[in-house]
């Protein structure tokens, strides 16, 4: 009988070891399921999303802000039905405008450092273009235009913003 036991408890040893080498596979099969669960799942993720632009955008108003979150440039629809682009240095000031009045006409204006307007074109209702040029303190010093009897003039004014000459 010892040597049937001394059989029985080998065998259980062994039974036992190969049951513990089962669950430890198991174990790493599992994990490994999960894994390969887990990056099925991410692929199928991914193939979701669409790389492509769109081919249209709508809104009312556009944002441009900078890597801090700063506000560099606007453009959108006033009440009035104006449409305009604003871009703004680092400073938050606004540099450049670019706009197009409810009427339908066009103009660009120039800022300096300070935020003055120093330079401006534009056309008229009609149609005429027209350039004006501004000194540090605002006062227009120098305009360029063509009015509807296609007449250019040209004119250029004191500090204070007075007629200083000019043709026709």
């Amino acid at each position: 009988m010892d040597r049937s036991t001394g059989e029985l408890i080998n065998r259980l040893s062994r039974l036992e070891a190969q049951q513990a080498s089962l669950q430890r596979n198991n174990k790493h099969l599992r994990m490994m399921t999960g894994a390969l669960m887990l990056l099925c799942g991410a692929l199928f993720t991914m193939a979701e999303v669409s790389p492509t632009v769109p081919e249209t955008l709508e809104a009312q108003q556009f944002l441009l802000r900078d890597n801090t979150g700063k506000l560099r440039g606007a453009m959108g629809i006033l009440a009035d039905g104006a449409v305009g682009l604003n871009l703004s240095d680092p400073s938050g000031r606004t540099r450049v405008t670019v706009d197009l009045a409810s009427n339908g006409t066009p103009g660009v204006d120039l800022y300096d450092q300070d935020g003055k307007v120093r330079a401006t074109m534009a056309l008229g209702d009609a149609g005429q273009p027209g350039l004006g040029l501004y000194g540090p303190n605002g006062h227009l010093r120098t305009s360029l235009d063509v009015p509807a009897a296609k007449t250019p003039g040209l004119a250029f004014y004191k500090d204070d913003g007075q007629p200083a000459w000019g043709v026709p």
